[in-house]
Parts: C-alpha cells; structure tokens; sequence
C-alpha cells in the first residue's frame, strides 16, 4: 500500500493517481490529505511508503506541484517540452527545489491523457476533426510512445528504489482486433436504381474492369467487400470487435442502412456467433446525442443484444459533448481515440481508462479504449506501401507490448478486399494477426525473428 499525501485533495488528482496506481502500476495505494503540520520525520520512521504531493523533502519521495490538479476549470496553458532521463512535459518552468523528481508529474500525465489541450483548440480539418499537425506533442513526436506509461514507471522506480519491498500487480500485454464497417457490400445488395447509376458511371468513364467485376459479383461471384468468414475464420473470435454504421445523414455515410434486409442478416448472423459488436455512429452525428441513441436502439434491435461499444464514423468527436452523449445513450467503451494521420498513442496511454470530463471536472462512466493504429492512416495519410505498413504496425505492437499496454488496431472489411488501393493489403493483416496471435503465446525469441 503506498500512501499518497498531498495538502490539499481534487476530482483530478484522484483520477490521475487511479490511473498511474490502479491502471498502470497495478498497486494498492490511497490519497492522505494532510495539513502543513505535516511531520514526514514520522512517516519515515515508520517506515510506510509515501509519495509526498507539493510538499519537499529530503528523506521522502516527492513531487511538486503546478496547481493544474486543483483547478476546477479550463484555461490555455503554455507548456515546456524538457529533456533529462525521461521527457518532461512542464506546465510551467519552475526550477522545482527540494523534489525527488523535477517537474510535476502528475499534472504533466493529466494534461496529456484527458487531451486538455484540445478542449480550447479551433484548429479543425474539413470534417470538424481536431489537426494533429498543429498540435506541438504531435510535431514533436512525443505520441509515438505512451508517456503516461513512462511517467508511471518513472515513479515506480523512485518508489522501489526508497521501499524494495513493495510489490504490484503486472499487467499482461493483450490486442483487439477491430473492424469498421461502412460498406459491408462493394456491389451487391444494394437497390436496382444504385446499381443501375454505377454501371452507368463506371462505363462512361471506360471502367470496363468494374463494369465486368460488378457483372460478374451480380450474377453470383463472391463480392470483394465479403471477407467476413475469412475474418473470422482467421482470427480468435474473443479478439474481435465490429463496429456496424447503419444509417444515412450524409454523402460521407454509407448507402447500407439499418433497413437493408442482406446487412441485418449480416449483423444478425455475427451477433451470433458470439463477436462482441458496437455501434458505428454515422458522419453528423458527433454533436447530436438523439441520433446517437436511435442508430443504438436500431443495431440493438437487429442483434437482439445490448450495444455497449462505439466507434464514431470518420473518428470525429467534440470535447467533451460527444463523449457526454455517449454516456447519456449508456455506452460503456469507446473506440474513437486513434491517430489521424499517424501510428501511436492518441492519449499517451497503453491501456483502457475511464475518460475524465474536464466541463464537469469528473471522471466518467465510459472506458476509453486507445486505437494505436488505422489502415487508412497508413495508406492514405502516411502513404505507405503494404510493406512499409506492416513495419509501422509492428513497430507499434512492440512498444505496446514493452510496456504490457493494449494493444488496438482498426480495419475495415474493404482494406482485405484486394481491390483498388487496396491490392496487397490483406497479407498486411494477416502478418498482423500472425504476429499478435504469437506475442500472446509468448514463442520463443528465435520463432519470432520470421517477422
């Protein structure tokens, strides 16, 4: 058990020292508020393990405080990127005096795990999507690996190495594979008049090669975009989460919705055989928490199951009223929060954590769960071939995997359906799942240099 004591005590610094102690470290502990009458030549002697919160000692651990944790509301904050032992992300440049670790730690993990950067940002691209690129954690790299992860092990160590005897938890490194399914159909099922207008746009443009495999799948040929019994087929059902779009608000929404016969027995048939299911919530609705919650009730009504996950379409969200509204609509996990235009760790964690509301100034209901990866950040954002795709996406999985995080990647059925931009990209999966399926089974070191 370590004991955390800090003069005074907050919403934040109670989520923060959950997520450093109980999330990461896997360590009892509890917070201690205590008063400047503080006497730590006592809790010395006694030989307790303590973590000193803005109080300085030189026989405790300690770490200073900037204020951040005892906020109640959201202000710009200027930031300082410092170099030493571990990358620092100082909220202020105090030359801390008297502390066992130099900055302030625990503020510096809030501010990047709750995104508190992005809550006064009005940098957006065209679909209302907050811009990477301007962000300066981003430029400079830092989201490649899970700061707060290293943060965490930071402390430990201060901590283990003042009270050898304290033990934790290890966590063990796990995966999900997810899929998001916009298009379940490239050309069948869809209405005579849809298919009617695609043949006549593909033949105008001398498309002949689609004109022939539309022809083809229509009279009988297996569609490109049905590869899900390879999937299945492929990879441990426990591991597998499928995220369904089922309505239409928007150009940029699927033309499948919760009312086409062949995508409900689709969803139907993989609700199941016991694959875990979420809700794919469609283009507009990120600010809209009534469309949220019917395009939930429709997808529970066609799997005959409860709908606890999502994935917003086109991974928008606003902070904090999309996550507000899936909390309001009973979500229990998102999958939302993945780099745009890059591999790493959106929030600079390895592991799901309850997401902290920063309006409210309370941690939520909703566990987020970090995507490190999406397919289409790799191919159209990264540019990358399938070759240099798969080195990213091991690159990614071994980090994870060093810290025991969780690890979580995003496909789409059309990324394996071997058409367009998309030839080569199934061996890019498969090399995936191989790769996980044998880091979960811990194979030897000599087994594993075939990837």
């Amino acid at each position: 058990m370590i004991r955390l004591f800090s003069i005074q005590s907050s919403e934040r610094l109670q989520y923060i020292a959950k997520i450093i102690f109980e999330t990461l470290l896997g360590v009892e502990y509890e917070i201690v508020k205590t008063d400047e009458s503080f006497d730590e030549a006592i809790i010395h002697k006694s030989g307790i393990p303590a973590l000193l919160y803005g109080i300085p000692s030189d026989i405790l651990p300690c770490i200073p405080d900037d204020g951040l944790l005892f906020e109640n509301d959201i202000v710009s904050k200027e930031f300082f990127i410092k170099e030493g032992e571990i990358t620092k992300v100082c909220l202020s440049d105090n030359r801390h005096q008297g502390y066992t670790i130099d900055f302030d730690i625990f503020s510096a993990a809030f501010y990047l795990i709750t995104q508190y950067q992005e809550y006064n940002s009005l940098d957006i691209d065209e679909h209302g999507r907050y811009i990477e690129s301007g962000n300066i954690l981003y430029k400079n790299g830092l989201h490649k690996r899970p700061l707060v992860d290293i943060y965490s092990e930071f402390i430990w160590q201060k901590l283990k190495s003042k009270y050898p005897t304290l033990v934790r938890k290890e966590q063990k490194f796990d995966f999900k594979i997810t899929f998001d399914i916009d298009s379940p159909y490239l050309f069948k099922n869809k209405s005579v008049l849809v298919t009617a207008g695609s043949l006549l746009k593909n033949s105008l443009k001398f498309n002949f090669n689609n004109v022939f495999q539309q022809i083809k799948v229509l009279i009988g040929g297996n569609d490109p975009y049905d590869v899900f019994d390879e999937i299945i087929k492929a990879t441990e059902i426990s591991k597998l989460l499928f995220f369904f779009l089922i309505d239409r608000h928007h150009k940029h929404d699927s033309r499948f919705s919760f009312n086409n016969k062949a995508y409900r027995r689709l969803i139907k048939r993989i609700a199941d055989a016991g694959i875990e299911i979420g809700i794919h919530p469609s283009y507009t609705s990120f600010k809209k928490s009534d469309q949220i919650r019917f395009e939930k009730k429709q997808l529970e009504l066609i799997a005959g199951k409860q709908v606890l996950n999502s994935r917003m379409h086109f991974l928008k969200y606003a902070l904090p009223e999309t996550f507000e509204h899936l909390v309001n609509a009973g979500m229990e996990n998102d999958y939302t929060l993945c780099p745009l235009n890059s591999t790493g760790f959106k929030n600079f964690i390895s592991r799901p954590f309850y997401w902290f509301n920063l309006r409210t100034n309370a941690i939520s209901s909703l566990i987020i769960h970090p995507t490190m990866v999406m397919d289409r950040a790799l191919q159209k954002y990264m540019k990358l071939s399938p070759d240099e795709a798969w080195i990213q996406i091991k690159n990614t999985i071994d980090i994870t995997n060093e810290y025991n995080g969780s690890f979580s990647i995003l496909f789409h059925n059309s990324t394996l359906s071997e058409t367009g931009e998309w030839k080569r990209w199934k061996t890019v999966y498969e090399k995936t799942i191989q790769y996980l399926t044998a880091l979960s089974v811990n194979i030897n070191s000599s087994q594993m240099s075939q990837f």
